[in-house]
């Protein structure tokens, strides 16, 4: 059972404008050269101009829509656009208004997600997750966004330099000490599921006893298989083209002792009970002639939301 209801309707707001912003990603692998440069690891650099995202421009028509509508669920993205913006405090205060009002409005069993991004401003961060994370049920991120937010929710601060390769058993241990501390602040609803998406694979933890989500197990393969047909850019799998990175077992936690989980050929994602979640991990098969990432997270974000949706 996909889990997916074809019959889900999707609604665009109108948010049609004469004015066309500009975002242009700069890709690089490691590696190429720029004049007497050489990238020392895979990476990109976004620049933009964009008049209408941080100004949020768009919530207006969403807040209209969604009261005819009744979503069931809500996805806030690309918030890292207001984070450098010259805002005054009081433009700042006005734009994280909106967003409290729109996420307050919502009905009480409307699912809402928010996908992190690349946060630079601690302050704005703060404030930030302050108004959206009390009201999501479902936190997306990165294995360099997951410590930038823990390191903010604990001391206060974020992590400009992160691992670009970080242990499995790092994250695990991440992901659980994030979603005790966040259940443990004020909240209008429970978090109930984290999608740690990193280049080796992709890892979905869900409270088992939920009237929300679906086990986790084909979320995370559609997910990985999005991630790399999306980096590929193609709809097939070649297999000259990937490769996998995950070793063929890995640790479920750092404590000494923790169980050890083999990467099977026959059944690669492998779901286990934690404490209170489940916990499912799929591999990526990673590509190795890249057409794209930016938008990459976003795309395999959606696609694993659909397919755990109850």
């Amino acid at each position: 059972s996909s889990g997916i209801n074809a019959e889900w309707p999707l609604r665009p707001g109108d948010t049609e404008s004469e004015d066309y912003d500009l975002h242009i990603i700069l890709e690089f692998d490691k590696g190429d050269k720029w004049g007497p440069y050489m990238a020392t690891r895979g990476n990109r650099y976004i620049v933009h101009r964009d008049l209408h995202n941080p100004q949020l421009k768009g919530l207006a028509a969403v807040r209209s829509a969604v009261k005819d509508f009744k979503p069931h669920l809500v996805v806030l993205g690309g918030l890292q656009m207001l984070d450098t913006y010259p805002f005054t405090e009081e433009e700042l205060n006005a734009r994280l208004n909106e967003l409290d009002e729109f996420l307050s409005e919502l009905p009480s069993d409307t699912l809402v997600h928010f996908e992190m991004a690349s946060f630079v401003n601690p302050h704005f961060l703060k404030r930030l997750t302050d108004v959206i994370l009390p009201y999501s049920d479902s936190i997306g991120m990165n294995e360099q966004e997951l410590p930038n937010l823990s390191s903010l929710i604990k001391s206060g601060t974020i992590v400009y330099i992160s691992d670009s390769k970080i242990k499995v058993s790092q994250t695990m241990d991440h992901t659980r000490e994030l979603l005790a501390i966040l259940n443990d602040l004020p909240r209008h609803k429970p978090l109930t599921r984290v999608h740690i998406h990193t280049l080796a694979y992709q890892a979905v933890f869900t409270v088992r006893e939920n009237d929300k989500w679906m086990s986790g197990i084909t979320t995370a393969v559609k997910s990985s298989l999005t991630a790399t047909r999306y980096v590929c850019g193609d709809e097939s799998i070649d297999s000259t083209k990937i490769k996998m990175i995950l070793d063929e077992s890995f640790s479920s936690s750092s404590i000494p002792g923790s169980q050890r989980i083999p990467i099977i050929d026959s059944t690669p994602v492998s779901c286990w009970p934690d404490g209170p979640y489940e916990i499912c991990l799929a591999p990526v098969l990673v590509c190795t002639q890249i057409k794209q990432t930016g938008g990459g997270g976003d795309n395999l974000t959606g696609v694993g939301l659909l397919y755990h949706l109850k």
